[in-house]
């Protein structure tokens, strides 16, 4: 079905207009699609507007006491307009609650439809593709549905330390125990450090006092990044997580006014043997840092 060719030539205009002159999704006042369009007379405008939403290539909003009016893209509209009548309803609501999803018995309250319908319409909807079953961290026995082409939010999810809604403990001890080291590695002086070695104490592994150049958080989130010990994607949020971990556990501190970390004296990463243990307390029992 090819909507357009349903639409009068000034309906066509408008869409387009609507569809080019603004990112997709914008919402258009009244007022912003009278000076798109340049079309004064309000009567015919509506008219334009209310031929474009029997197709439903353009869909009508309220935002406070203002109605809006927004452009559907026609692949959208088509997929809708070939629904039956229950299917489109149950749809606009899931389609409505955007990345947080809406859970199967708010579809019934809202659509008043009966439980058997709405499941028929539900299995219909997933069979096509254009929903998905999601899980809830926090309603983790709700059946949510959201559109197949959105990404769950964070809430819905619980971000990057849960899988399948369960917290991955695994991944975490991982990855404190690699950010532990990454910071513990730049925390002590090596022999290359050729530039401070006038400055450190024979037999004292520890930078001098007014040592400037321990690793940030920046630094510290892109070795995570371009280290590829994980493919999942993390923000400098989930790192500055990981390393309040560390810093209550006693393994690092924050220097520098909390600009900069380094590693406490002693701390070792909690998945080394005791051999490795006893290697890093070696290292460290030369002297505390100056």
């Amino acid at each position: 079905m090819h909507l357009l060719e349903n639409l009068s030539q000034p309906a066509q205009a408008m869409y387009n207009k609507m569809m080019n002159s603004m990112p997709e999704g914008h919402i258009y006042s009244q007022i912003e699609l009278t000076e798109l369009v340049g079309i004064s007379d309000p009567l015919r405008l509506m008219g334009l507007i209310q031929e474009t939403m029997n197709m439903g290539l353009v869909k009508m909003l309220q935002q406070g006491d203002e109605l809006c009016y927004q452009a559907i893209k026609k692949e959208d509209a088509e997929k809708i307009q070939a629904m039956t009548k229950d299917e489109a309803m149950v749809y606009s609501y899931i389609e409505s609650s955007g990345t947080e999803g809406i859970w199967t018995k708010t579809i019934k309250a809202k659509t008043n439809l009966h439980q058997s319908v709405v499941q028929r319409c539900l299995k219909s909807l997933e069979s096509k593709r254009y929903i998905k079953n999601i899980k809830s961290v926090k309603y983790p026995t709700r059946k949510i549905y959201m559109l197949a082409s959105l990404q769950p939010s964070i809430d819905v999810t619980g971000g990057p330390w849960f899988t399948d809604s369960e917290l991955d403990t695994e991944f975490i001890s991982s990855l404190l125990s690699i950010v532990f080291r990454y910071v513990m590695s730049e925390s002590i002086p090596t022999e290359d450090d050729k530039a401070l070695k006038e400055e450190i104490v024979y037999d004292q592994l520890s930078y001098p006092a007014n040592y400037s150049a321990y690793p940030t958080i920046t630094q510290i989130h892109e070795f995570v990044h371009t280290s590829g010990i994980t493919t999942v994607e993390l923000a400098q949020s989930d790192i500055k997580a990981l390393l309040d971990v560390l810093i209550y556990d006693g393994k690092i501190e924050t220097i520098d006014h909390g600009m900069t970390y380094r590693a406490i004296l002693g701390a070792t990463a909690d998945d080394e043997t005791s051999a490795e243990a006893s290697e890093y307390d070696s290292i460290w029992s030369y002297g505390p840092f100056l």
